[in-house]
């Protein structure tokens, strides 16, 4: 089944995150954004702006290309 965009991106983010133990909250707080955007962009509803890309690179120290590998 073909995952669409924002649920291939938000899946690798959540993913991410995870793998360094940071909260949801935790990750607001570095991005200066609601827990509600976290949430929202780990979910897929929303496609965060290239700038928050690249802050998400960042703060999880993972090259952007990350974010856009496709989930088994």
């Amino acid at each position: 089944m073909e995952k669409n965009f924002g649920y291939i991106l938000g899946s690798n983010i959540r993913a991410e995150r995870l793998r360094r133990h940071y909260t949801q909250d935790k990750l607001a707080e570095m991005l200066d954004m609601s827990i509600n955007y976290v949430g929202k962009l780990e979910r897929g509803v929303i496609i965060p702006s290239a700038q928050v890309i690249f802050r998400l690179s960042k703060i999880l120290r993972v090259d952007i290309n990350d974010f856009f590998k496709e989930i088994e």
